[in-house]
């Protein structure tokens, strides 16, 4: 029956336009920012825009292009409430979870392999354009290596935290607010908090998202208990309980 639920969710994907805008935003902007960053750093005469982080180059695909892509999850779920077609869905598939579960494998899909190719794409070009501001990234070092394989899961991971809000929100606009303040706002605020900022902000899931994806990326201020992989294996916990709390509200509630 799975097989039956991600085919429905492979024809939604295709048939509707949102994704297809969603997946543009995220292409342009991903490689815009890429030439962008890297023509600057190429042309600083005076050696200041020194690059030694390859996610300097990939910053349009691993934080705002994953912000249009959790937004699209949301939409997978939510716009289906809206619109009532819901209730075939279930009636078609009674086991919820399958469903749900079929829009993680196919939006998911749908993140990973975008963001993998931008990924590479967005690195490799801000590098050579960059020219010798650039030279001491190593494209096959192991910093641009978890770039590569790293964006993509954290992409997914994110998908499953939008499709989890959608599920228990169900409203497009009161999950996408939920969403974009959570991980623009929210924990940069708690952050600047004096005595409880340094106590939680290592313990903020969308904080160690982006430990993972660079060390720097937050800042030195936050004390980390763990390293990137750590903080990896902590943002994938809080995906799976929040996709996991959309999937258990999803079978109490009515559709």
């Amino acid at each position: 029956m799975i097989s039956h639920a991600i085919d429905a969710e492979r024809i939604k994907l295709l048939s509707t336009r949102s994704p297809y805008w969603c997946v543009g935003i995220v292409v342009v902007l991903g490689i815009l920012l890429s030439v962008l960053i890297g023509v600057i750093a190429g042309s600083d005469a005076s050696g200041s825009s020194d690059l030694r982080d390859p996610s300097a180059f990939s910053i349009g695909v691993s934080q705002i292009g994953v912000i249009v892509l959790m937004i699209m999850a949301v939409l997978a779920v939510t716009s289906e409430f809206r619109f009532g077609t819901i209730r075939t869905t279930f009636q078609a598939i009674p086991r919820r979870e399958l469903v749900l579960g079929a829009k993680a494998i196919v939006y998911g899909g749908l993140a990973g392999v975008v963001t993998l190719i931008l990924g590479i794409v967005t690195i490799v070009l801000g590098t050579s354009l960059a020219g010798d501001a650039g030279s001491a990234i190593d494209l096959g070092g192991s910093e641009a290596v978890r770039q590569y394989w790293g964006i993509p899961v954290y992409a997914v991971l994110c998908v499953l935290i939008g499709l989890g809000i959608g599920a228990l929100v169900r409203q497009s606009a009161g999950a996408i607010v939920i969403l974009l303040i959570w991980s623009l706002a929210l924990e940069g605020i708690i952050g600047i908090i004096p005595k409880v900022g340094p106590a939680v902000s290592p313990y903020l899931p969308f904080n160690n998202g982006a430990h993972f994806i660079s060390e720097s990326a937050v800042g030195d201020s936050i004390d980390y208990p763990w390293g990137p992989y750590g903080s990896l294996l902590y943002f994938a916990l809080w995906a799976v309980l929040i996709f996991g709390a959309g999937i258990a509200v999803t079978q109490r509630r009515d559709a």
